[in-house]
């Protein structure tokens, strides 16, 4: 083929190339790279975190995870938290947020909450107990959790409402402020004594 022709065919094509991008126009949305208050975040998150020992405090999942830097918190959305805070004592935790310090141990659940304790397979017949809320605060370090929100509380066919609520979850003892159980008696029956 002669040179000419394909000299021809290159600037016919760079031709077409240069009005095709120009046709596309401007990117829409522009693209902003304004500083933001996150250091990093992440979506569909499984960690776990271990005490100085190397054994296991918690397990947790979430859909996501932000870490803001003034305040050195992770704020997550969406959280499953396994919890050991003893040999004895387990606890599956549910909320809609949390935030968690990791220094500090301090975390603060909301947007709704379930805590259920579960106990180990074999060490206890005890229904478990489970409390439902608004709010829920407490620390991982020191095992302890508090609401000072109405909770619901429910274990086997038992259920009652408290104004408040305060847990050591390494024992597991709770204690609950202002209760209010709903007892329905049963039917009388009218029978002869003799």
């Amino acid at each position: 083929m002669n040179t000419r022709v394909l000299v021809i065919i290159a600037l016919i094509i760079a031709g077409i190339a240069g009005w095709f991008f120009q046709q596309q126009g401007d990117v829409a949305p522009p693209v902003s790279m304004a500083p933001t208050d996150v250091d990093y975040e992440a979506t569909e998150i499984k960690a776990v975190q271990t005490n100085d020992e190397g054994e296991t405090e918690y397990e947790l999942t979430a859909e996501s995870l932000t870490h803001n830097p003034e305040t050195n918190l992770d704020e997550m959305s969406g959280i499953t938290m396994n919890w050991e805070p003893s040999a004895e004592q387990r606890y599956r935790i549910e909320a809609g947020t949390a935030a968690i310090s990791q220094e500090t141990g301090e975390l603060s659940l909301s947007g709704g909450f379930s805590l259920v304790s579960e106990g180990k397979e074999g060490t206890s017949e005890v229904e478990p107990i489970k409390v439902t809320g608004s709010i829920l605060k407490g620390n991982t370090k020191s095992g302890k959790v508090y609401s000072d929100e109405p909770v619901q509380v429910e274990q086997g066919m038992n259920r009652f409402e408290a104004s408040s609520m305060t847990a050591n979850l390494e024992t597991g003892e709770y204690e609950f402020g202002h209760v209010a159980v709903a007892f329905t008696p049963s039917e009388r029956q009218d029978k002869a004594l003799f």
